[in-house]
């Protein structure tokens, strides 16, 4: 399998003291630890679908929750934090294009019998690909997708949250940066989780191409040193899986808006130009 590395200003400050722990299904944990080099992503492609573009619903039996407490209570559970996880798509894909209509938006909450009622929260955000520390890729603010509310769990199960229909309106329009990883275009999908309990949490999932990081922003500060950081799970504890969540993105890809209205410009001279 090919390998890309992922070079970048991925820089964690806060180091493992993240709060929270992905909990797998079985009770095993896996530690957050800041990202201080380079990551690698695999490059198995994105199973298209028609208008799926990015698809990484392959549950792994972990799940993540980014506002709950660290070991030992410190850093505590804050649920203003939230987890951002990035969608490569390939340019075998975009064709060309640098951005994605998107019409649907779907993640997986993984709950355990007895989970505590959540709200759960999806944004979507850009990415830069030269940046300074502590300042990291993610662009902030993020845009807000939608909120949808679950009662308590009455028993395990992965609840599909999801905005937006199958070759429905565009929810929003990504421009894409097609600079951070060669031969992808990318942008970030976030997640927040109104309840702090371990019980509910992100699913962890394979199935689509994805770099082994995710991004966390942390407006109280409770859990890092800046408002946004870089992580990655550690593979101290094998099968660990990577860095990557339950999405599924379906849509339609585009030139950016800028691009477009250039392109429309540019389309009107040229008949201007055979009328004269």
């Amino acid at each position: 399998m090919r390998v890309v590395v992922m070079v970048g200003a991925l820089v964690a400050l806060s180091g493992s003291a993240l709060g929270g722990t992905a909990v797998h299904d079985n009770g095993a944990t896996l530690d957050v630890r800041g990202v201080f080099g380079p990551v690698q992503m695999s490059t198995g492609l994105a199973d298209r679908g028609g208008s799926i573009l990015y698809n990484s619903s392959t549950e792994t039996g972990f799940r993540y929750n980014p506002g709950g407490a660290g070991t030992g209570g410190v850093p505590p559970a804050d649920n203003a934090r939230t987890a951002y996880d990035d969608i490569p798509i390939s340019d075998a894909i975009l064709e060309g294009a640098t951005a994605i209509d998107v019409c649907r938006v779907t993640v997986g909450i993984r709950r355990i019998a007895g989970a505590p009622a959540t709200d759960v929260s999806v944004f979507w955000s850009t990415l830069s690909t030269t940046v300074t520390a502590p300042d990291t890729e993610l662009d902030l603010p993020s845009n807000l997708i939608g909120t949808q509310s679950f009662g308590a769990a009455a028993a395990s199960t992965t609840q599909l949250v999801t905005f937006g229909a199958s070759g429905g309106p565009t929810l929003f329009t990504a421009p894409l940066n097609t600079t951070l990883i060669s031969g992808f275009g990318m942008f970030t999908i976030g997640v927040n989780l109104s309840s702090t309990d371990s019980l509910n949490g992100w699913r962890m999932a394979t199935g689509a191409a994805n770099a082994n990081i995710f991004w966390m922003h942390d407006p109280g500060l409770t859990g890092q040193a800046n408002p946004e950081a870089a992580y990655l799970f550690s593979q101290a504890t094998p099968p660990n899986p990577n860095a990557q969540f339950y999405i599924i993105i379906e849509g339609t890809a585009v030139p950016t808006p800028g691009s477009a209205a250039l392109l429309g410009l540019a389309g009107i001279a040229a008949i201007r130009r055979r009328r004269a």
